[in-house]
């Protein structure tokens, strides 16, 4: 580490002493020679080219610490051996001894003549008469008026003396006092130095940053206002700091925050046309305020990286496209279903959606997450039935380097990839007891070990789980576990099948044909009220997905710009089951489960039919009645009611 140190002699003999030091020890020392106001001069000389350290001695040093503001001053020491040594040299010249000096050198040493059996007397000089001199050649004719003929101190003291004609001698300092103060400086110097580059690496990084910062002290004034702030706010930092904030932005009012800010909060300021988004962080000192310190950018540059975040998610796969606009319906049971799930948006609880497979359990999941205080994170979809066992497990917690033979490469899993966003497990009545150990696991503890690690991860992530199973039945058949189960199904949805929304079907066809259309460069027509009733009479026991196949399969068979019925058809005969499984003219509807309507009455008592009929068939079961019916156990009791 490079630093410079200089020393400022007030004369030259010591000078040349401090030069032959300097050569025994090998350091490279910058002397110079000047005393009191002379020195001072040359300390303010050395302090502008960057020196680190100066070292002098006696009022010479006191005189540079007057005048420089940013260097630090070392006293070279005047040991008790220097003094001894000069009085026992001087007393038997002398028979009443004067010992002139600068505080605080003189303190301490009025026994000293009583131990010598010396007739000595101290004389103290204050530290701002050394521009007085004066009051320093007051002292010393003191000094000859009270008989005393000698006189022992520093330089000024021992010149002014020999100027009212007394005898005088000097006190000089030896090498050792001389390589102490070098120790000191250099300790200075060192510790100085890694304090600027501490400084400046923080300025560096204060400077680079992105984000706007504005800092105030404790009374209101700027002490910080980097180059992004000067851009954010069209203001000069050299203009502002030292300035009330204030006088500067009276808007942004944050000499109020100084007292009332305990924890960081976020602010959105006004300033011209602009909107910038700020945190605003107390500063405190063994709990003491004092200060704030403000990062802030413009709001469209938040917006511009949060597009740019989202596009890495999308291109990563792990984005949630679809809101709860992009669920089409407009009979009573999914709009009720849509409720529900916004309701469950709003919370951070874990989720359990059931639905027969097609129904839209992962659009659905989708779309609460998107209205989720995490639609800015990552939303990770993964159907556990679509891998091996034995690989489900690396997958959903991740692995480390060497867990398992090929694993060359350490990889997160799902969960922590899924980090303060959402993660979707679909079909998750196919996964192991020994993986639903570890899942629950993980949801209580919000912890993950990796395979083959020993260090945890934490994890904040909202779990939502799907299933087209009855996982009650699986619990009690033991293949489930029972903790998880009621750890996971603290908000349940049920998805409503097809055949239960069946006016639903012909808005799903046209928006699939204009779906395909597009994507096949096609110009098929809706299809008549003819074809409508006939796809609406199917059950589509792979509900919206199926019919979904089916429509696409249609826009390409197509030869014209109709949809034939002859067409229609043909493809529901291919499909699992036929029409005869839907409903029929005498209002029956066939299949497992069987009830019989009445026609002709209003739709809402059709309907209370149904429901009294299904709750009937689940021996009074209302759980099981609206799971059946594909309704919330909430709606199912208002329709009883009403």
């Amino acid at each position: 580490m490079k630093y410079s140190i200089a020393f400022i002699s007030p004369y030259k003999k010591l000078a040349d002493l401090f030069a032959e030091l300097a050569n025994e020890v090998g350091k490279k020392i910058e002397i110079e020679i000047g005393d009191l106001e002379i020195g001072a001069r040359k300390a303010l000389e050395l302090e502008a080219k960057g020196c680190d350290v100066v070292i002098s001695r006696g009022g010479t040093s006191i005189a540079i610490k007057k005048e420089v503001t940013d260097l630090p001053v070392v006293d070279v020491p005047v040991s008790g051996f220097d003094l001894i040594r000069v009085l026992y040299y001087v007393r038997r010249e002398a028979d009443k001894i004067a010992l002139v000096g600068f505080e605080p050198f003189t303190h301490g040493i009025e026994g000293l003549g009583e131990i010598m059996g010396i007739n000595l007397k101290v004389f103290t000089l204050k530290e701002e008469w050394y521009e007085d001199t004066a009051k320093i050649k007051s002292v010393l004719q003191g000094v000859k008026a009270e008989g005393y003929n000698f006189v022992v101190g520093d330089n000024i003291s021992v010149r002014m003396a020999k100027e009212l004609g007394l005898e005088t001698h000097l006190i000089k300092s030896g090498k050792e006092s001389l390589h102490r103060a070098l120790i000191e400086a250099e300790n200075i110097a060192r510790t100085r130095r890694r304090e600027m580059e501490k400084t400046n690496r923080i300025k560096s990084i204060i400077d680079s940053a992105h984000e706007g910062i504005i800092s105030i002290n404790k009374d209101g004034r700027i002490d910080i206002f980097n180059p992004r702030a000067e851009i954010l706010f069209n203001k000069k930092a050299d203009k502002v700091i030292g300035r009330e904030i204030n006088d500067v932005l009276p808007e942004l009012k944050l000499t109020k925050m100084i007292k009332m800010v305990d924890k960081p909060r976020e602010e959105i300021w006004t300033v011209g046309k602009k909107k910038i988004a700020a945190n605003v962080t107390p500063i405190r000192v063994a709990e003491e305020h004092i200060g704030v310190v403000a990062t802030c950018q413009e709001v469209s540059g938040v917006q511009k990286m949060e597009q740019k975040i989202r596009k890495e998610l999308y291109l990563k796969g792990y984005v949630a496209e679809n809101t709860f606009d992009n669920i089409i319906g407009q009979t009573e049971t999914i709009k009720e279903t849509i409720i529900e799930a916004q309701d469950y948006a709003r919370i951070d609880s874990p989720l359990l959606i059931f639905g027969e497979t097609g129904t839209g359990k992962e659009l659905f999941a989708q779309a609460v997450h998107n209205a989720s205080f995490r639609h800015n994170k990552p939303f990770v979809a993964f159907n556990c039935a679509a891998i091996p066992e034995n690989l489900l497990e690396s997958e959903l917690f991740g692995y480390v380097a060497g867990a398992f033979t090929g694993a060359t490469k350490g990889k997160a899993g799902l969960f922590e990839q899924a980090h303060e966003g959402t993660i979707f497990l679909d079909e998750i009545g196919e996964i192991s007891l020994d993986i639903q150990v570890r899942l629950l696991r993980v949801l209580q503890e919000r912890k993950v070990r990796r395979i083959g690690d020993d260090k945890i991860t934490p994890v904040d992530v909202r779990i939502i789980v799907a299933t087209n199973k009855d996982l009650y039945q699986l619990v009690e058949k033991g293949d489930f576990r029972k903790d998880l189960f009621y750890r996971i199904n603290v908000l349940n949805l049920n998805i409503p099948p097809l055949r239960q929304r069946r006016n639903d079907i012909p808005l799903l066809v046209d928006y699939f044909i204009a779906e395909f259309n597009s994507r096949l460069k096609r110009v098929i027509k809706n299809p008549g009220p003819e074809i409508m009733k006939i796809l609406s009479n199917y059950d589509w026991p792979g509900n919206v997905r199926q019919l979904e196949n089916a429509v696409e399969r249609l826009v390409v068979r197509a030869k014209g710009k109709e949809i034939p019925r002859r067409l229609v058809k043909e493809t529901i005969s291919s499909l699992e089951g036929s029409p005869t499984k839907g409903i029929k003219a005498d209002g029956k509807l066939n299949g497992k489960n069987k009830i019989s309507l009445s026609l002709g009455k209003p739709l809402s008592e059709m309907e209370k039919e149904i429901i009294d009929q299904v709750v009937r068939a689940e021996g009074g079961n209302k759980s099981a009645a609206a799971k059946r019916l594909g309704i919330g156990r909430t709606t199912l009791w208002r329709k009883l009611d009403g």
